[in-house]
């Protein structure tokens, strides 16, 4: 049985804790560590299996290790940091309690804690010394900066709420702090008789636990009077720590809490962040006013409120417990609590802490104490010295992983948190336990990830946290036995795919050309001083234009590609003179290929040189010049980067083989399609080099949106700053050169404006297109700065929220949509409009912050000087380390790619629930039915997720896998989809009705057998398959009719020249062939007229008579033929005497497979 409490929270029926009803926030009141996140979880998981492990003497030491599986590279950096703090925060307070308790029942002053701490963690010198063999004066010089900082985080752990998933030695009831003769001014009669009556007649024990209610207040607000709080010291001890000390005991820049400051006055508007107020309303002054903590005085005003907090205050100030710091300009004191007046003494862990002020009245039962936490803190020893954990993920340097991967093997380094990178390849050597941070995408993702650990008959455990808050987490945990029964599924590739073939093509001119691209850009290009533009290196440019080693690369090329004839005869793509063009296009494709590199090149060499100026100059103020050089040392790293200076240049991402490969040129299976960089700075010392990081654009849209954050070894770094490139600046103004796009609100169409006004009509629906999206800026590369350290408070990453929009636009050639549209119809009646587009441009828009407070404010502002993005929307801003210029603009970030699409659009309206329940079965079908992986086929609603009119479905695979655009052109394809997706939603296709497998019944709405996956957790709450079996079954009996097909039929007839061609045309028609897309069409540059083309295959139809059988005109032909080719089409001649249906045979990638249907389908 339960009830309904009203907010906010104050008294719990079942335990009767109360409290105050405005102080702390529901939702801390009512979570406990039950309800503990992802990644605490994970980390007490993968603590315990260690511990355990490394218990056994029987297990050899090179296993006692744990290898952890994460989808995401970000999330692994974020567990490796939690997994590190959490055992850092661990031994810390294992050892302050181990001092505590042996110093007995008078504990420790503040004097003798840190070297007592010091004394009781007994960490190897080598673990916090960044010089291990240091002896005599060094030594002890170091042992003093790491006393220093465990004194710091010490007094730091002391604050209210500072772990909000490990609770510290005060709230386990291991550790309590007494002060200094706080019981003696308790019964100083005479010094409470002159003071308000409340105090004067409350019994000692009322008053020194008034008194002891403020002290906590004071200590728990770091309002402590240590000279580790104290900024000047603070600054120094920065300096002295990173000079002595490395790993988690360095400080690492982070951004140390220094001193509040106690005033006996209400908050004030301009307080400043440090002042913590003890006021009248404030919560001490509620706490004084309640009815038993004054011993039962009664009813006391708030200016009888004040007069109290006064006198308490100068009474502990006259004992020594508060330190007077200085006056406000309206007479009221500031206040610190000495740290001599503080005791730290052991408890038994019975009792946590009670925070009287937020909690008036502990529950009925006595409060308990977290016995997990209670254990861990007194049972942890020098069993945890040098247990540590790291990522694996491609984002880590080559160096790194290698070195991490060798230190794994041995189990030095006894836990590793990775990306799917470990699945496979990596000698991990003896591994008994493997455990996965979320459910698998796939049970085959499970058996590789499971099948690292037990191999050669070992035993292993192998165990997976479900978290509450994903239904494909909570399926699997509800139903095990489908996960785990998984299998590896062997790889496939689409040996037809023309950027695949293509850059194999290319891989074979290089080899054959004897071309050394070296390891880096300073292999291929003349990088001289000063010169932004760099042009190829003589020898480089000579190798590619050299026709002799094209002409050798043709012969093997075409030996590789013999034994695939059968499929790329099928191909839409392909032709005859395929090879012959591609080698042709090497020297620009190659050139275009670096256009990335010279972008950052450019900006980073134009920032070195104008913040280099800004420094020198004159007349710019002191700040300017410090940043200016700041600025210019941040250009010089990434210049070293981008020419592979450094000593793992042959895994650098700017290695020349890699670069080509990520940019496409070369085959490169693990790099992403021509990403997006974000350049790390290298962390004050250490030794860690600045990098860039890359992410596919489409990702990157969001991961590198401004202010995101990104997880990177164990720290955070903020997305601050655009590397904006030389030629990005136009006009006087020196503002930013920017586009306008007109996007359609009923269909997401997206009309790029090169001119204004732009369209006033969707060219795809027809419907009224709103403003203008003005200022859209494409996103560059970008820049980090460091923000803190990962700390074991992080349960997820945090993520900004961006108003997200997707828009499509199709390629124009020669003046025309290349667009194939066709309707699926059921007794003539229309049920689905199809438009096809192969190389559809698909644009992520990035609208501004999801919160903003202007909805119509869209976009952010950036500083057009500097390139720092303006966070005026955010709660960072004023942030010191991206002082703007004066030279702003508001733009609206934008990324593109070209990707074959298909727009599907119902031909009457439907509900969100039946449009997002067709789009996953659709999705589910067409990967089933042309044996496509999951991320080989993407989709998404448009105009967007509460809009949801047309479906986009597009080839994610790099390349496409060509099977959309089959959609369009054969008919029996969409009956076969629909077959099968009522097969996986529990329909038998003939009656509709469920379908029983076994004696497992169909599902009542969704399940994971239909349309439930791991990547459409967003609309789980959505799917339901009886929604869509309706329109499914009408599909699995639909036809397919080109949307224009008797208007276009009607211009062919229209266009024929002789009666050969109408015979041509009668011929296609009867054989259910595709048809033309246009006839008669005068190609000026090549002097002739095809009889017929085809657009999206690249093909021009000839239809020769007699009078092309004469030798003058067939030179002639053979010339146009060449002009025709070099434009980029294949040419195919039906001579009247040639047998036509060899012909269309062969060419089956241009005239597709016929119907038993008739009427060619073009």
């Amino acid at each position: 049985m339960g009830w309904w409490t009203p907010t906010p929270f104050s008294f719990c029926m079942a335990c009767g804790v109360s409290y105050a009803g405005r102080l702390g926030r529901d939702f801390t009141r009512l979570t406990t560590l039950g309800t503990e996140g992802r990644s605490t979880a994970t980390t007490i998981m993968s603590l315990a299996a260690i511990r355990y492990l490394r218990g056994e003497p029987d297990l050899a030491d090179q296993a006692k290790k744990l290898l952890s599986f994460t989808d995401n590279r970000q999330d692994a950096s974020l567990q490796a940091g939690h997994f590190n703090d959490f055992v850092q925060v661990t031994l810390l307070r294992a050892a302050l309690w181990r001092a505590v308790d042996a110093a007995g029942p008078n504990g420790l002053s503040h004097d003798e804690v840190p070297q007592q701490v010091f004394d009781a963690l007994g960490l190897p010198f080598a673990a916090y010394a960044r010089e291990p063999d240091l002896v005599a004066a060094g030594r002890n010089a170091t042992d003093k900066v790491l006393r220093e900082v465990l004194s710091y985080r010490l007094y730091r752990d002391l604050a209210r709420g500072w772990r909000l998933t490990q609770p510290n030695l005060e709230q386990c009831g291991l550790l309590t702090i007494e002060y200094e003769s706080l019981t003696e001014l308790a019964n100083d009669e005479p010094r409470w008789a002159g003071c308000h009556p409340a105090l004067a007649e409350a019994t000692p024990s009322t008053r020194e636990f008034i008194l002891r209610v403020l002290l906590d207040t004071i200590r728990r607000e770091l309002a402590i009077d240590v000279d580790v709080f104290d900024q000047g010291h603070q600054e120094g001890l920065e300096r002295r720590a990173t000079q002595s000390l490395f790993g988690p005991w360095a400080l690492e820049e982070e951004r140390l809490e220094y001193a509040a400051e106690v005033v006996t006055r209400p908050r004030a508007r301009n307080d400043q962040r440090n002042l913590f107020p003890v006021g009248p309303r404030g919560g001490y002054g509620n706490f004084l006013r309640r009815p038993k903590a004054l011993g039962g005085y009664g009813k006391i005003s708030l200016d009888e409120t004040t007069e109290i907090i006064d006198q308490l205050f100068e009474c502990l100030r006259v004992y020594g417990l508060v330190r007077e710091l200085s006056t406000d300009a309206d007479g009221r004191k500031h206040f610190q609590l000495p740290a001599s007046a503080m005791r730290w003494t052991s408890g038994d862990g019975t009792r946590p802490y009670q925070d009287h002020i937020r909690m008036p009245n502990a529950p009925t039962e006595v409060m308990q104490t977290n016995p997990f936490f209670v254990e861990l803190y007194r049972s942890v020893g020098e069993d945890l010295h040098g247990v540590e954990a790291r990522e694996h993920t491609a984002q880590v340097p080559y160096d790194e992983r290698v070195d991490r991967e060798a230190r794994f093997r041995t189990a030095e380094l006894p836990v590793l948190y990775c990306s799917p990178t470990m699945e496979l390849g990596v000698d991990i050597s003896q591994l008994n336990v493997v455990n996965m941070r979320n459910v698998p995408p796939t049970p085959a993702n499970y058996a590789q990830r499971s099948g690292r650990a037990g191999r050669s008959g070992q035993p292993a455990l192998v165990f997976t946290y479900c978290s509450a808050g994903s239904s494909h987490d909570q399926h699997f945990f509800r139903a095990p036995e489908l996960m785990v029964a998984g299998q590896v599924e062997a790889p496939r590739l689409d040996l037809a795919n023309e950027d695949l073939l293509r850059a194999h093509v290319h891989a074979v001119w290089l080899a054959e050309s004897g071309l050394d691209l070296g390891s880096s850009m300073r292999d291929v290009l003349d990088l001289v001083d000063d010169v932004a533009e760099p042009e190829l290196l003589p020898s480089v440019a000579a190798h590619l234009q050299d026709g002799a080693s094209r002409a050798k690369a043709k012969q093997h090329a075409e030996r590789v590609l013999v034994d695939l004839d059968p499929r790329l005869t099928l191909a839409p793509w392909w032709s005859a003179s395929w090879v012959d063009e591609t080698l042709a296009a090497i020297p620009v494709r190659f050139d275009q290929s670096l256009d990335r590199w010279r972008s950052l090149y450019r900006a980073a060499l134009q920032q070195a040189q104008e913040q280099q100026r800004i420094k020198l100059s004159a007349s710019r103020s002191a700040s300017d010049r410090r940043q200016a050089d700041r600025l210019r040392r941040e250009a010089e790293n990434q210049l070293e980067l981008l020419r592979a200076e450094s000593g793992s240049g042959r895994q650098s991402d700017f290695n020349t083989y890699r670069y080509f490969a990520a940019e496409g040129f070369l085959p490169g299976y693990s790099f992403p399609r021509l990403p997006l960089s974000a350049f790390i700075p290298g962390r004050r010392g250490r030794h860690d080099a600045p990098e860039f990081v890359q992410r596919p654009r489409f990702l990157a849209i969001s991961e590198f949106g401004p202010q995101s954050l990104i997880y990177h070894e164990g720290a955070r770094y903020r997305i601050n700053r655009v590397i904006l490139p030389v030629g990005d600046l136009e006009g006087d103004d020196g503002s930013l050169l920017t586009t306008q796009a007109k996007r359609c609100e009923a269909c997401g169409y997206l009309h790029p404006i090169p001119a204004a006004p732009g369209p006033d009509l969707c060219e795809q629906c027809g419907v009224e297109l709103p403003a203008a999206l003005s200022n859209l800026f494409r996103l560059q590369n970008v820049s980090t700065v460091r923000r803190d350290r990962i700390t074991s408070d992080e349960e997820e990453r945090q993520r900004k929220g961006y108003e997200l929009i997707s828009g499509v636009h199709f390629a124009r050639r020669e003046g025309r949509l290349s667009v194939d549209e066709a309707t699926v119809s059921v007794d003539d009646a229309p049920v689905l409009h199809l438009a096809y587009g192969d190389t559809t441009t698909i644009w992520r828009v990035n609208l501004g912050w999801r919160r903003r407070k202007v909805k119509q404010q869209l976009g952010f502002v950036l500083d057009v000087e500097r390139g720092y993005w303006g966070t005026s929307d955010d709660a960072e801003a004023d942030d010191p380390q991206d002082p703007m210029s004066k030279r702003t603009q508001r733009v609206i970030p934008y990324v593109e790619d070209r990707r074959n699409a298909l727009l599907i659009t119902p031909a009457y309206p439907l509900d969100a629930e039946t449009m997002a329940s067709l789009e996953a079965a659709l999705k589910v079908a067409i990967q089933v039915v042309f044996q496509l992986e999951e991320d080989e086929l993407a989709s998404e609603p448009l105009p967007g997720l509460d809009r949801r009119n047309v479906l986009l479905f597009y080839e994610s695979a790099e390349g496409g896998a060509g099977v959309l655009r089959r959609l369009v052109d054969e008919p029996e394809l969409w009956r076969a989809v629909a077959i099968e997706a009522l097969r996986r939603c529990h329909y038998d296709p003939d009656t509709l009705e469920d379908v029983q497998v076994g004696e497992v019944k169909a599902c009542e709405a969704a399940c994971y057998d239909c349309h439930l996956s791991y990547r459409n957790q967003i609309d789980h709450q959505l799917l339901d398959r009886s929604r869509v079996a309706p329109l499914l079954g009408e599909l699995a009996r639909s036809t397919l009719a080109e949307a224009t097909a008797t208007t276009k039929s009607a211009a062919l007839d229209a266009g024929v020249d002789s009666p050969l061609e109408a015979a041509f045309l009668e011929y296609l028609r009867a054989g259910g062939y595709r048809l033309p897309d246009r006839s008669q069409v005068l190609f000026p540059a090549a002097g002739t007229r095809p009889d017929f083309v085809y657009d999206a295959a690249c093909a021009v139809i000839y239809v020769d008579g007699p009078h092309h059988d004469h030798p003058d005109r067939q030179q002639r032909d053979r010339g146009q033929e060449e002009a025709i080719r070099d434009a980029g089409y294949r040419v195919i001649r039906f001579g009247h005497r040639d047998d036509w249906a060899q012909l269309v045979d062969t060419y089956r990638s241009v005239f597709g497979d016929g119907t038993a249907f008739g009427e060619g389908t073009s």
